[in-house]
């Protein structure tokens, strides 16, 4: 709640950010983090509507639930190749995120992780991630295409929910269920390629999608 803070240098040898550290900080706009940090906890970031760039040190295994939650300034962001998830709400309300690359090391996408980020139009996920949560990708409005690599098996609820500018989409043999609502209100969406492994379609999986002429 520092409110009047905008920038700040962390020296070399902390390790570790505590969670809600910088918790609505709304005036902070520049961050230096040290490769010495190896883990910024629940949080740690949560509000800070003015932050525009953050570089995430080597050494961090994962991006912790709501770090980044409401960072609506936030265009830019590097996350290394050491982390290996990204947990719940870690980018919601990010509605200013055009572009992030998920590092070939990360198995799981958490619930929400992406809620919101109106502004991505395209994400690749790598190939070592095996589950995609509820509602992953809910109301990412501008994203028009997304590859779901072999490696995912199961798509949660919720997940493209609203994802209003996504046209067609191809769902690996490698998935064998999807939750309720994935698909929910995607008005764009035209066409669905579903594999013969799928044993099970949630609720309301394609409700509302009104574009949808091929599946």
């Amino acid at each position: 709640g520092c409110a009047s803070l905008t920038e700040i240098v962390i020296p070399d040898g902390v390790t570790k950010i505590y969670s809600g550290a910088f918790y609505k900080c709304t005036s902070l706009t520049e961050i230096t983090i040290p490769d010495s940090v190896t883990n910024i906890r629940v949080g740690a970031f949560c509000g800070c509507t003015s932050l525009k760039k953050i570089v995430i040190p080597d050494g961090i295994t994962s991006i912790e639930g709501s770090v980044f939650y409401g960072c609506t300034s936030l265009t830019e962001i590097t996350i290394p190749d050491s982390v290996t998830s990204i947990w719940s709400s870690a980018f919601r309300g990010c509605s200013s995120l055009t572009e992030i690359t998920i590092p070939d090391r990360v198995t799981s996408i958490g619930d929400s992780a992406f809620y919101s980020c109106t502004s991505l139009t395209e994400i690749t996920i790598p190939d070592s991630v095996t589950s995609i949560a509820g509602g992953a990708f809910d109301s990412c409005t501008g994203l028009t295409a997304i590859a779901i690599p072999k490696s995912v098996t199961s798509i949660g609820d919720s997940a493209f929910y609203r994802c209003t500018s996504l046209t067609e989409i191809t769902i690996p043999d490698s998935v064998t269920s999807m939750g309720d609502y994935v698909f929910d209100g995607c008005t764009g969406l035209t066409k669905v390629t579903m594999p013969d492994s799928i044993t099970s379609i949630g609720d309301y999986a394609f409700c509302d999608c009104t574009g949808l002429t091929k599946i």
